[in-house]
Protein backbone atom coordinates (compact mmCIF):
# COMPACT_ATOMS: atom_id res chain seq x y z
CA UNK A 1 0.00 0.00 0.00
CA UNK A 2 2.87 2.64 -0.56
CA UNK A 3 1.62 5.10 -2.73
CA UNK A 4 5.09 5.33 -4.44
CA UNK A 5 4.41 2.09 -5.99
CA UNK A 6 0.24 3.14 -7.16
CA UNK A 7 -0.64 4.61 -10.34
CA UNK A 8 -2.64 7.55 -9.31
CA UNK A 9 -5.91 5.17 -10.25
CA UNK A 10 -5.05 3.39 -7.34
CA UNK A 11 -4.08 6.00 -4.92
CA UNK A 12 -7.71 7.25 -5.51
CA UNK A 13 -9.20 3.63 -4.28
CA UNK A 14 -6.52 3.29 -1.92
CA UNK A 15 -6.99 6.72 0.04
CA UNK A 16 -10.79 6.14 -0.13
CA UNK A 17 -10.79 3.12 1.63
CA UNK A 18 -7.89 4.21 4.11
CA UNK A 19 -8.57 5.02 7.92
CA UNK A 20 -4.48 6.01 8.41
CA UNK A 21 -1.08 6.94 6.82
CA UNK A 22 1.68 5.71 7.91
CA UNK A 23 4.64 8.17 7.25
CA UNK A 24 8.14 5.91 7.50
CA UNK A 25 11.11 8.14 9.34
CA UNK A 26 14.56 7.12 8.98
CA UNK A 27 18.09 8.02 9.46
CA UNK A 28 21.72 7.33 7.65
CA UNK A 29 24.15 7.69 10.33
CA UNK A 30 26.59 5.20 11.42
CA UNK A 31 25.30 2.00 13.16
CA UNK A 32 28.24 -0.21 13.98
CA UNK A 33 31.25 -1.50 11.57
CA UNK A 34 28.62 -4.69 11.08
CA UNK A 35 25.11 -2.68 10.24
CA UNK A 36 24.22 -0.23 7.10
CA UNK A 37 24.38 3.25 8.18
CA UNK A 38 20.41 3.37 7.24
CA UNK A 39 19.39 1.06 9.78
CA UNK A 40 17.14 3.10 11.11
CA UNK A 41 14.96 3.73 8.01
CA UNK A 42 15.25 -0.11 6.90
CA UNK A 43 13.72 -0.99 10.14
CA UNK A 44 10.71 1.98 10.07
CA UNK A 45 9.78 0.96 5.95
CA UNK A 46 9.71 -2.44 7.05
CA UNK A 47 7.50 -2.66 9.82
CA UNK A 48 5.04 0.42 8.01
CA UNK A 49 4.78 -1.95 5.00
CA UNK A 50 3.30 -4.92 7.51
CA UNK A 51 1.70 -3.33 9.68
CA UNK A 52 -0.48 -1.87 6.25
CA UNK A 53 -1.00 -5.39 5.68
CA UNK A 54 -2.72 -5.50 8.81
CA UNK A 55 -5.11 -2.86 8.89
CA UNK A 56 -6.50 -0.16 6.05
CA UNK A 57 -3.61 2.35 5.42
CA UNK A 58 -1.66 3.69 3.22
CA UNK A 59 2.17 4.16 3.44
CA UNK A 60 4.08 7.43 2.82
CA UNK A 61 7.80 6.48 1.00
CA UNK A 62 10.61 6.54 3.08
CA UNK A 63 11.69 9.91 4.99
CA UNK A 64 15.01 8.11 4.82
CA UNK A 65 17.28 11.47 6.30
CA UNK A 66 16.31 12.52 9.82
CA UNK A 67 18.38 14.53 12.76
CA UNK A 68 22.13 12.97 13.28
CA UNK A 69 24.10 15.95 13.99
CA UNK A 70 25.47 14.36 16.96
CA UNK A 71 26.82 11.64 14.79
CA UNK A 72 28.49 13.53 12.41
CA UNK A 73 32.11 12.73 13.66
CA UNK A 74 31.80 9.03 11.90
CA UNK A 75 32.12 9.39 8.15
CA UNK A 76 29.01 8.76 5.79
CA UNK A 77 26.51 10.33 8.74
CA UNK A 78 23.85 12.31 7.10
CA UNK A 79 21.90 14.91 8.76
CA UNK A 80 19.66 17.58 8.36
CA UNK A 81 18.45 20.23 10.71
CA UNK A 82 15.26 19.97 12.94
CA UNK A 83 13.40 23.23 11.10
CA UNK A 84 14.35 21.28 7.94
CA UNK A 85 13.23 17.75 8.83
CA UNK A 86 9.92 19.61 10.42
CA UNK A 87 9.06 21.93 7.33
CA UNK A 88 9.38 18.80 4.98
CA UNK A 89 7.19 16.44 7.31
CA UNK A 90 4.67 19.35 7.66
CA UNK A 91 3.86 19.84 3.78
CA UNK A 92 4.22 16.15 3.24
CA UNK A 93 1.40 15.67 5.84
CA UNK A 94 -0.48 18.71 4.21
CA UNK A 95 -0.49 16.36 1.20
CA UNK A 96 -1.82 13.55 3.67
CA UNK A 97 -4.78 15.92 5.11
CA UNK A 98 -5.68 17.49 1.37
CA UNK A 99 -6.00 13.54 0.03
CA UNK A 100 -9.09 12.92 3.23
CA UNK A 101 -6.27 11.49 5.60
CA UNK A 102 -7.48 12.08 9.44
CA UNK A 103 -5.06 9.99 10.98
CA UNK A 104 -1.02 9.96 10.86
CA UNK A 105 1.43 7.21 12.81
CA UNK A 106 4.88 7.92 11.90
CA UNK A 107 6.59 4.90 12.42
CA UNK A 108 10.12 6.74 13.81
CA UNK A 109 13.68 4.94 13.38
CA UNK A 110 15.67 7.59 14.86
CA UNK A 111 15.25 8.59 18.50
CA UNK A 112 16.95 11.84 17.17
CA UNK A 113 13.63 13.22 15.28
CA UNK A 114 11.30 12.20 18.32
CA UNK A 115 11.13 15.75 19.52
CA UNK A 116 10.65 17.35 16.15
CA UNK A 117 7.77 14.81 15.33
CA UNK A 118 6.13 14.78 18.58
CA UNK A 119 5.89 19.39 17.35
CA UNK A 120 4.67 18.25 13.87
CA UNK A 121 1.95 15.67 15.87
CA UNK A 122 1.24 18.34 17.75
CA UNK A 123 0.71 20.76 15.05
CA UNK A 124 -1.91 18.53 12.87
CA UNK A 125 -3.54 18.25 16.04
CA UNK A 126 -4.63 21.54 16.11
CA UNK A 127 -5.97 21.67 12.83
CA UNK A 128 -8.33 18.53 14.07
CA UNK A 129 -5.92 15.88 12.72
CA UNK A 130 -5.06 12.95 14.98
CA UNK A 131 -1.36 12.04 15.08
CA UNK A 132 1.00 9.90 16.67
CA UNK A 133 4.38 8.41 16.51
CA UNK A 134 6.18 5.04 17.26
CA UNK A 135 9.91 5.65 18.98
CA UNK A 136 10.46 2.42 17.51
CA UNK A 137 13.44 0.99 18.49
CA UNK A 138 12.43 1.56 22.08
CA UNK A 139 8.89 0.06 21.08
CA UNK A 140 10.59 -3.11 19.55
CA UNK A 141 13.03 -3.56 22.41
CA UNK A 142 10.15 -3.52 25.24
CA UNK A 143 7.93 -5.67 22.90
CA UNK A 144 11.04 -8.32 22.97
CA UNK A 145 12.56 -7.32 26.23
CA UNK A 146 12.22 -10.89 27.87
CA UNK A 147 13.81 -12.29 24.82
CA UNK A 148 17.42 -10.31 25.00
CA UNK A 149 20.68 -11.46 26.44
CA UNK A 150 22.84 -9.46 26.67
CA UNK A 151 21.61 -7.12 29.75
CA UNK A 152 21.22 -3.51 30.29
CA UNK A 153 22.60 -2.54 26.87
CA UNK A 154 20.56 -5.09 24.68
CA UNK A 155 19.21 -1.88 22.57
CA UNK A 156 22.01 -0.32 22.82
CA UNK A 157 23.19 1.41 19.56
CA UNK A 158 23.83 -1.32 16.72
CA UNK A 159 23.93 -3.92 19.99
CA UNK A 160 21.51 -6.74 19.65
CA UNK A 161 18.02 -5.56 19.59
CA UNK A 162 19.45 -3.65 16.19
CA UNK A 163 21.69 -7.04 14.88
CA UNK A 164 18.46 -9.34 15.42
CA UNK A 165 15.79 -6.67 13.85
CA UNK A 166 18.43 -5.50 10.59
CA UNK A 167 19.40 -9.82 10.19
CA UNK A 168 15.58 -10.48 10.41
CA UNK A 169 14.79 -7.54 7.49
CA UNK A 170 18.04 -7.11 5.66
CA UNK A 171 20.69 -10.00 6.09
CA UNK A 172 21.93 -8.90 2.93
CA UNK A 173 23.21 -5.91 4.47
CA UNK A 174 24.63 -7.56 7.90
CA UNK A 175 28.58 -7.46 7.75
CA UNK A 176 28.74 -11.03 10.21
CA UNK A 177 32.72 -10.81 10.62
CA UNK A 178 32.46 -7.44 12.04
CA UNK A 179 30.01 -8.23 14.95
CA UNK A 180 31.80 -7.10 18.09
CA UNK A 181 30.97 -6.04 21.56
CA UNK A 182 32.10 -2.37 22.85
CA UNK A 183 31.14 -1.22 25.90
CA UNK A 184 30.82 2.88 26.15
CA UNK A 185 33.40 4.76 27.45
CA UNK A 186 31.28 7.28 30.21
CA UNK A 187 33.61 9.40 31.50
CA UNK A 188 31.83 12.49 32.90
CA UNK A 189 28.29 11.02 31.52
CA UNK A 190 28.83 8.12 34.02
CA UNK A 191 30.17 9.22 36.81
CA UNK A 192 27.40 12.70 36.63
CA UNK A 193 24.37 11.01 35.23
CA UNK A 194 21.83 13.23 36.21
CA UNK A 195 23.72 15.93 34.02
CA UNK A 196 22.41 15.97 30.83
CA UNK A 197 25.70 16.76 29.15
CA UNK A 198 25.71 17.58 25.28
CA UNK A 199 30.02 18.71 24.54
CA UNK A 200 30.61 14.89 24.64
CA UNK A 201 31.63 13.56 21.16
CA UNK A 202 30.01 10.25 20.24
CA UNK A 203 33.21 8.84 18.79
CA UNK A 204 34.77 9.59 22.78
CA UNK A 205 32.51 7.38 23.67
CA UNK A 206 32.94 4.63 21.28
CA UNK A 207 35.39 3.61 18.30
CA UNK A 208 33.00 1.35 16.44
CA UNK A 209 29.73 3.34 16.69
CA UNK A 210 28.43 0.11 18.59
CA UNK A 211 27.33 0.48 21.94
CA UNK A 212 26.58 -2.76 23.89
CA UNK A 213 27.01 -6.87 22.93
CA UNK A 214 25.82 -7.24 19.38
CA UNK A 215 26.92 -10.84 19.10
CA UNK A 216 23.50 -12.58 20.81
CA UNK A 217 21.77 -10.95 17.69
CA UNK A 218 19.68 -13.16 15.17
CA UNK A 219 17.41 -13.02 13.00
CA UNK A 220 14.47 -15.27 14.78
CA UNK A 221 14.83 -13.06 17.85
CA UNK A 222 14.73 -10.11 15.71
CA UNK A 223 12.05 -11.69 13.68
CA UNK A 224 9.89 -12.22 16.83
CA UNK A 225 10.20 -8.69 18.30
CA UNK A 226 8.69 -6.96 15.20
CA UNK A 227 5.68 -9.57 15.62
CA UNK A 228 5.34 -8.67 18.62
CA UNK A 229 5.35 -5.13 18.13
CA UNK A 230 2.63 -5.49 15.25
CA UNK A 231 0.51 -7.38 17.54
CA UNK A 232 0.58 -3.92 19.59
CA UNK A 233 0.33 -1.56 17.32
CA UNK A 234 -2.39 -3.09 15.53
CA UNK A 235 -4.51 -3.72 18.80
CA UNK A 236 -3.99 0.38 19.13
CA UNK A 237 -4.92 1.65 15.73
CA UNK A 238 -8.45 -0.36 16.36
CA UNK A 239 -9.00 1.30 19.42
CA UNK A 240 -7.37 4.55 18.09
CA UNK A 241 -10.76 6.51 16.74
Amino acid sequence: MNLAEMTWVDAEQALAKATIALVPVGAVEVYGPHLPQGSDGFAAQAFAARLAERVDAVVTPLVPVGCSQVLMSFPGTLSVSPEALKAYLSDLCDSLVHWGIRRILFVNGHAGNVPHIADICRELMDQGVKCAQIDWWRAVYRAGEDLTESGELANGHAAEVGTSVLKAIRPDLVVEERIKAELPKRGLAGAYPEVLQYDIPYRAMTASGVVGDPTSGNAAKGEAMIERLLDRVEAYLKEWQ
